[in-house]
């Protein structure tokens, strides 16, 4: 710290007994008293600096929104979390973990032919780190978006299809992938949040996705086969924390709502039996804005922000969120 020159403390106030300690340390430093009360500032400051620098740390929390029933709005919501969020100033990774590459085509990547296929997707992530040769840089495999400036995303087509073999095998290496892929891209601390959009199975690469996961989000749609696909892959989260114990139902929604109808009503009754404190209060109603908006190529909530399928994915994230916050002062 450099030499304080005639420098004075003005009306300067101290209780008793800090006058008192202010004295003993000066004595014993052997220092002006004015001296001490600066290293005191200057390391309550730096004290300060640090606190508030650990509290903007991107945390990385890691959702996997699935279902083992496919069209029940899966590639949907995560679009419209991640567009959201963005929103509300957090830095975002979606990772596209479907072959079918859905997500990818909400954010501006489609490979309809193997002219339009890009090298550094999900798949060749996978070969690099899987195979233990780790030839590229995280950072090649990440694609920014300049109209989502908060937003990146690692690609995928069907050529991760393919990919995934490598990971049919039951070995630890295998169940241990996507911990491994997460845990680097942590490392870089600059997301907030980690999207996962898994493919609706139950296998090894889902489980691997668990076991690398935070929590997991279920949409469920108003039938019979999803709310089964939504038990399946409940079921199965159980096997995955035998490697992530620390693994948590984040919360079960529906999508595609149509209040008036019968087979809503009719099966409200059995979600609320399975999951009724992990249902989230906001239903997602089904709305032609969200078909019109994906045609486009973009997530509903940024092509149709006022509609109601946008209204409500705002209110159910603030619910989620609210979730996470309170797990997190839990754990404190």
């Amino acid at each position: 710290m450099a030499d304080l020159i005639n420098r004075k403390v003005i009306n300067t106030t101290l209780s008793k007994d800090n006058a008192e300690k202010l004295r003993t340390l000066s004595k014993r430093k052997g220092i002006p008293q004015t001296r001490v009360l600066d290293r005191a500032v200057d390391t309550l400051y730096q004290k300060e600096e640090a606190s508030m620098e650990g509290a903007a740390k991107h945390k990385g929390v890691a959702i996997c929104i699935a279902n083992n029933k496919g069209g029940v709005g899966k590639t949907t919501s995560t679009a419209a979390f991640a567009d959201l969020l963005s929103k509300r100033g957090k830095h975002v990774l979606v990772i596209d973990a479907d072959p079918q590459g859905n997500l990818s085509g909400r954010f501006g990547y489609s490979a309809d032919s193997p002219e339009q296929a890009i090298p550094n997707y999900l798949g060749s992530l996978i070969e690099d780190r899987f195979r233990g040769t780790e030839h590229q840089p995280l950072g090649y495999f990440i694609n920014h978006l300049d109209e989502f400036p908060r937003i990146d995303i690692i690609y995928s087509d069907i050529r991760l299809d393919g990919v995934y073999t490598l990971l049919t095998t039951d070995s630890i290496a295998s169940a241990t992938m996507f911990r491994k892929l997460l845990a680097e891209i942590r490392s870089l601390d600059k997301y907030d949040y980690i999207l996962i959009d898994a493919r609706p199975a139950v296998n090894n690469e889902v489980s691997s996705i668990f076991i690398g996961s935070d929590y997991v989000i279920i949409p469920v749609e108003a039938s019979w086969d999803s709310i089964v696909g939504a038990n399946t892959i409940y079921q199965f989260m159980a096997k995955s924390r035998e490697l992530n114990p620390a693994l948590k139902l984040l919360g079960v929604f529906f999508t595609k709502v149509q209040d008036r109808t019968t087979s809503f009503h009719t099966l409200l009754p059995m979600v609320k039996g399975n999951w009724d404190k992990d249902l989230f209060q906001t239903k997602i109603p089904r709305n032609q804005d969200v078909v019109n908006a994906e045609n486009e190529g973009y997530p509903v909530t940024y092509r149709k922000p006022a509609c109601k399928a946008s209204k409500a994915y705002v209110k159910l994230l603030d619910e989620m969120v609210e979730r996470i916050d309170n797990d997190e002062k839990q754990n404190d």
